[in-house]
């Protein structure tokens, strides 16, 4: 099985298809974190908005017959971007799970 991804700025895009159902999602970052900061600099003051992640990704596909798979993916760059590969795994609906790298 192949999976297809497409990067997003605040998340990203699955398909795939296992056993002729195709499947379609997002997976949005589990352990970001993000919050508003004070930078002192130059003899001023400003206000940055901060984010940071762990590279955790969940995501849950649907599929067009009716099942669903649960996907957790750890992505090697904690950033985000998958094109630096990772690893995976995804559970389908009828309890069969899924290895996934990349």
């Amino acid at each position: 099985m192949q999976f297809q991804y497409e990067q997003g700025f605040d998340r990203d895009f699955y398909q795939t298809t296992v056993d002729g159902e195709n499947f379609s999602g997002q997976a949005i970052n589990a352990g970001a974190t993000s919050g508003v900061g004070t930078v002192f600099a130059g003899g001023g003051t400003g206000t940055v908005f901060m984010s940071s992640t762990n590279g955790n990704f969940v995501a849950v596909l649907m599929g067009d017959r009716g099942s669903t798979m649960r996907c957790q993916m750890n992505y090697a760059d904690s950033s985000g971007f998958t094109s630096f590969g990772g690893v995976g795994l995804c559970q389908h609906s009828d309890g069969r799970v899924i290895d996934v790298t990349w």
